[in-house]
């Protein structure tokens, strides 16, 4: 067994296995609480943030892509998994020194309210730096 089917073996071992052979192997579809942990965990082995395309063909077999989405919301809801800019989902500390796919289309954030939270909104980024302020003020005295 490859390394890489070994990996695949220890996300997949808490399902039930429900039959055998050398050619298949057929598992009890998860509830919801074990594909939590299997979402965690995927992204933990994987040491670095995931795009929604990785874990949706990984999880293929197991969840559809509503099902997926409901666990990620969930997760991030409980801060558990954090939505970086680019849109991808890592853990909690793996934003520090995370460098952006630059070449990534942006999407639409999962939980608009969560992003804004920890990311801001561009314009509260100028405000901070005071470049709309300094607009502002422009604006004012023509």
């Amino acid at each position: 067994m490859s390394i890489k089917e070994e990996r695949k073996r220890d996300v997949f071992e808490d399902l039930e296995i429900m039959y055998e052979d050398e050619d298949i192997i057929v598992m009890r579809a998860p509830d919801d609480d074990t594909l939590t942990k299997m979402v965690l965990k995927k992204i933990t082995e994987a040491g670095r943030p995931l795009t929604w395309k990785e874990l949706r063909t990984y999880f293929s077999g197991l969840a559809g892509e509503d099902r997926l989405r409901k666990i990620l919301i969930k997760l991030i809801e409980e801060d558990k998994i954090i939505e970086m800019p680019d849109g991808t989902f890592g853990l909690p500390g793996m934003e520090r020194g995370y460098i952006p796919k630059p070449d990534v289309k942006r999407v639409r954030p999962l939980v608009p309210r969560k992003f804004r939270e920890r990311w801001g909104t561009s314009a509260s980024k100028y405000r901070k730096l005071g470049i709309i302020q300094e607009i502002e003020r422009r604006e004012e005295e023509q």
